[in-house]
């Protein structure tokens, strides 16, 4: 079985990596046949077909990543040490499952804890990437810390605001003393964040430090928010914001444009491409760079 599932895997990957005819990965020895059940031979051809078609989209997005990462990030004594540990979780859970299952795969307990390395560094490349490009980032999503309060009646609002003005209660107290089931937290908002009314989000990130409590209608005269901004100094959020940008996304689709045009990504064969360009089309970057040529 190991020997099988070995002969597979270099199938896969020599007909990644081979010459293409019309846009198709051959395989050069293709005709070799692997298995024979009675009069029927299976060969190396059938099998790279069946694999390039089932599991080849997943599988060439998935090692290219592991490549860019491995490129990008460096293995570090934490990383080494959470692939031991899940390791022995394995071990101890699965017993002679797990041990099976590697055997099966062809893979030494070695060789399975680099794969497991692999996907933790792959794990930090929108990270990476935030780090990278966090001046930017902020610029184009506007990062802000933000108290938001939020009142059915414009009474109870202006009720709230003169007390805030005042220094007469806190965020919470005010917004508990007149109907608010706000809970007065400062929380870190971006362009990207969805639980802001369109008035409130027009509002906010136009707003400064030094404006005080605001009071904004919703869009649809719904509610009265009071709004006042905690902090916007793009340096001194960066613990917020980047775990923040680390959830959206559409940074982590830039961050895949971006690492797969660095490393020049680009498929030749024309089932793994189709397959590419219906699960994974953001990772097309061969297509963008086409189009800006023209």
């Amino acid at each position: 079985m190991k020997k099988f599932t070995a002969v597979m895997t270099a199938a896969v990957l020599m007909g990644t990596l081979s010459g293409c005819s019309d846009a198709q990965a051959k395989l050069k020895d293709s005709s070799t046949v692997l298995i024979t059940v009675g009069s029927k031979n299976i060969t190396k051809g059938d099998v790279y077909s069946i694999l390039n078609s089932t599991y080849g989209t997943s599988t060439a997005i998935t090692n290219a990543n592991n490549i860019i990462a491995a490129a990008e990030i460096e293995t570090t004594d934490d990383m080494r040490k959470q692939a031991e540990e899940t390791l022995e979780n394995y071990k101890s859970l699965y017993g002679d499952m797990f041990i099976t299952y590697l055997e099966q795969t062809g893979m030494t307990e070695e060789e399975y804890k680099e794969q497991l390395i692999l996907s933790l560094q792959a794990e930090q490349l929108t990270l990476n990437y935030i780090n990278e490009n966090y001046e930017s980032l902020c610029t184009a999503y506007t990062p802000v810390k933000a108290t938001l309060l939020e009142f059915e009646s414009s009474e109870d609002a202006n009720a709230a605001l003169s007390e805030l003005k005042d220094g007469k209660a806190t965020a919470a107290e005010a917004a508990s003393a007149h109907n608010s089931s706000s809970t007065g937290t400062s929380l870190l908002y971006t362009t990207e964040s969805t639980t802001l009314d369109a008035m409130v989000r027009s509002s906010l990130f136009s707003m400064k430090k030094d404006d005080g409590w605001t009071v904004i209608p919703a869009s649809d005269g719904s509610k009265y928010v009071l709004a006042h901004i905690d902090e916007n100094d793009p340096e001194k959020l960066k613990e917020d914001a980047v775990t923040t940008f680390q959830n959206l996304s559409r940074i982590a689709d830039d961050a895949s444009v971006y690492y797969f045009t660095k490393y020049g990504f680009h498929i030749y064969d024309k089932t793994l491409y189709d397959g590419v360009s219906a699960d994974y089309p953001k990772y097309l970057v061969q297509d963008i760079k086409a189009e800006e040529t023209k």
